[in-house]
């Protein structure tokens, strides 16, 4: 899955009377006219894009016009730079190699990352210690005598 970027395509509205919407009218690669694809927008005067738009391969135009009640259109405002909804392709040869060279980790701090519940055994403990009877211990696995 690929992601688009959004953006708002925007007007200002009619000052004709009765003006009761507008159709956002868009082609793929040509003018838009009447005759290609719209969605009618009733009131509003800006839609976020591609959201109400499919992808294309092909750059998109778009055309606004303004609708009144009795159905009577206006003439097209339109933006004069096409818009690209296509994504680019991905990477490919995606590889993981080892190194010759280490990155030396201090083991002696515990890890952020691990678990709360993990065993921590410390090299430099006394000897009577027994690091694993204690964990078992903590944990509720045994009871020593």
């Amino acid at each position: 899955m690929a992601k688009i970027r959004k953006y708002k395509l925007s007007w200002e509205s009619s000052d004709s009377r009765h003006v009761i919407g507008y159709k956002l009218y868009w082609s793929k690669g040509k003018a838009v006219n009447y005759d290609s694809e719209y969605i009618d927008l009733v009131n509003l005067t800006e839609i976020i894009l591609p959201d109400d738009i499919p992808c294309s391969d092909s750059p998109i135009m778009f055309g606004v016009t303004a609708i009144d009640r009795d159905g009577n259109e206006s003439d097209f405002a339109t933006i004069a730079e096409p818009y690209q909804l296509n994504v680019p392709k991905a990477p490919v040869g995606l590889s993981l190699k080892p190194l010759d060279e280490y990155k030396l980790v201090d083991s002696t701090k515990p890890d952020p990352n691990e678990s709360p519940n993990a065993l921590n055994i410390s090299p430099d403990q006394d000897e009577n210690d027994d690091p694993l009877a204690d964990a078992i211990e903590t944990h509720g696995a045994i009871n020593r005598q």
